[in-house]
C-alpha cells in the first residue's frame, strides 16, 4: 500500500511573524529565541523540522551542546562565530553549515547587530531533538 503524498506548505512572511517565539526554559542553555516552521504535529510535513533562530546583539549565543539529529544552518542575517567540536568558524550573512548528529555545537554573537539563522533537522520532528548541553558552557 503506498504511503500517502506529503503536500506542499506554503508560509508567508505574515504567517511566520505569528508564530510564538520560543526560547529555553533554562535560561544558561542561550540566549536566543526561535520559531519553529514546520514539524510534525504543527504542519503535515514529515520529511524535515526546520525554523529560524535569532541571537540579539553583542552577547546572544547558544551553548555547546549535542544531539543525535545531524543539523543545518543558514545564515540569514548579521554574523556570529560557530564552533563545531571545538573548530571555530567566522559565519556571516548567506553562509551554510552542516553539522553532523552527535557533533558539538554552539552559536556566539559578539557583533552588533542580530544574527539570524534558518535550522533544518531533515527526515524529522523537533520535538524528537533531545538538546545534551555540555557541563561546562562553551561557547
Amino acid at each position: 500500500m503506498p504511503l500517502p503524498k506529503t503536500q506542499p506548505v506554503i508560509l508567508s512572511s505574515s504567517a511566520i511573524t505569528t508564530f510564538p517565539p520560543e526560547s529555553f526554559p533554562d535560561p544558561s542553555h542561550g540566549q536566543l529565541t526561535w520559531r519553529t516552521l514546520f514539524t510534525q504535529p504543527n504542519t503535515p510535513t514529515s520529511d524535515l523540522a526546520a525554523g529560524i533562530a535569532i541571537c540579539p546583539p553583542h552577547m546572544g549565543h547558544l551553548c555547546a551542546h549535542r544531539h543525535t539529529q545531524a543539523e543545518l544552518y543558514y545564515v540569514l542575517k548579521g554574523r556570529a562565530t560557530v564552533t563545531i567540536d571545538g573548530q571555530p568558524h567566522q559565519v556571516e550573512k548567506g553562509s551554510a553549515i552542516f553539522i553532523p548528529g552527535d557533533a558539538e555545537h554552539s552559536v556566539m554573537n559578539d557583533s552588533d547587530q542580530e544574527f539570524e539563522w534558518l535550522y533544518v533537522f531533515p527526515g524529522g520532528n523537533f520535538q524528537d531533538v533531545i538538546y545534551r548541553f555540555s557541563r561546562k558552557a562553551k561557547l
